[in-house]
């Protein structure tokens, strides 16, 4: 995830770049034997159809699902490994009976739980339920405005629905967000959906590139294009600059793709000079890019383990017949720390590899096969990922020469 409105505030002058990494210690966590945040698919199932869902949820519950005791044991592992934030996502989330009550498990033994939900179920009573379980964010998924989003998603009343769930979740106390997975059929929608969440009082809009996972494999074709997703890029760095300097709260981040970080510095140096892009890239190295299988891993719901929760087609292990130390020592993980020395074709080359580390690998063998092939979805051009930019990407050239020597 790419917090634009905190870099945009640091190229400005208005937050330090340490700043940044005391606001979202986790995102700028050193790195450690266990990852700082970890996806747990809850289910499978859920009551909206959306086509891009990498879960390929399910309408009907699924018998694999872990149980509330195995569910118990795996949050207690986690919290002996070092782990400090848990994503309870599905399928629908809020479908599961005992929700409330492994989230406040999460709670009891030191994980800070958070919530992804469609926001289709989450009403006041569900709400408060897990406020006092000690959820403190609600991230909800919207498509666009109505009636696009209802239809896209598979519901009457679901963008309604969803919108009552957000009000209900910021009266009971816990900050809430959208997140919106954009692609061709939907990009109209993304101004009037943060204008939208910006009016609501919404704490966080994510936008989210499409990731060829699940059902959003099938939609590969409907991704927007490089260039395409550059413009709309530009649309949100200029949103999220407007925004700050009105004193808006809301902050707005995009994920999916984190080509986005380079195009965001470019963007800077061209609109506020070199100074302000130093800034920005001395917050960007300490980021460091992707970091599935390192800052993150994901759980699925059958307990099976994924570098992240869209890395679907690499399995690392299995919670229910491994402890959480055999599964760390899959050696994909350990590719995947030097994963800067494995990438090949533009990934490889990249002046920005120490930035962006090669993007989501599961887009890359998805549309090639190549595990450390290019991602298709890079926004960058050949010119900027070569050496044409001083005194940014030269230093950033230079960076990794040295850390490869």
């Amino acid at each position: 995830m790419l917090d634009v409105s905190e870099l945009v505030e640091v190229a400005l002058g208005r937050a330090a770049p340490e700043e940044a990494a005391a606001r979202a210690s986790a995102r700028y966590a050193p790195p450690s034997a266990a990852p700082a945040v970890v996806v747990w698919n809850v289910c499978r199932h859920c009551c909206l159809r959306c086509p891009h869902c990498y879960a390929s949820a399910t309408l009907n519950p699924s018998p694999y699902d872990l149980t509330t005791e195995e569910g118990r044991a795996l949050i207690e592992r986690l919290a002996a490994a070092g782990v400090h934030v848990l994503i309870l996502s599905g399928g629908e989330p809020l479908l599961r009976h005992d929700i409330v009550a492994l989230a406040a498990h999460a709670r009891a033994v030191g994980l800070r739980p958070v919530v992804s939900t469609s926001g289709v179920p989450l009403d006041a009573r569900m709400a408060a339920a897990l406020a006092a379980a000690g959820v403190g964010y609600v991230g909800v998924s919207l498509d666009g405005l109505p009636p696009f989003n209802d239809s896209y998603r598979g519901m009457v009343g679901a963008f309604d629905r969803a919108a009552a769930g957000l009000a209900c979740a910021s009266s009971a106390g816990m900050r809430v967000g959208v997140r919106m997975t954009v692609t061709r059929r939907n990009t109209a929608h993304v101004a009037p959906l943060i204008a939208w969440a910006v009016a609501c009082g919404v704490n966080r809009f994510y936008l989210s590139h499409l990731l060829y996972a699940g059902r959003g494999f099938r939609m590969a074709g409907e991704d927007l294009r490089p260039e395409e997703s550059r413009a709309l890029l530009a649309e949100v760095f200029e949103t999220a600059e407007r925004l700050i300097l009105h004193d808006a709260a809301i902050r707005l981040v995009t994920g999916g793709n984190d080509s986005d970080g380079p195009c965001l510095l470019t963007w800077i140096e061209a609109r506020h000079g070199r100074e302000a892009a130093g800034r920005v890239e001395a917050v960007l190295r300490r980021r460091g890019g992707n970091s599935a299988g390192e800052g993150i891993l994901a759980i699925d719901h059958r307990g099976r383990v994924h570098p992240d929760q869209f890395f679907t087609a690499c399995v690392l292990g299995d919670v229910r017949r491994q402890t959480f130390a055999e599964v760390l020592g899959h050696p994909l993980l350990e590719a995947l720390r030097h994963r800067e020395v494995l990438l090949q074709g533009r990934c490889g080359a990249c002046a920005y590899a120490s930035i962006c580390r090669g993007s989501h690998r599961e887009r890359a063998l998805a549309r090639s096969g190549s595990l450390w092939g290019p991602d298709p979805a890079c926004v960058m051009t050949d010119s900027e990922i070569g050496a044409s930019f001083e005194p940014v990407t030269a230093s950033l050239r230079r960076t990794r020469q040295e850390a490869s020597a």
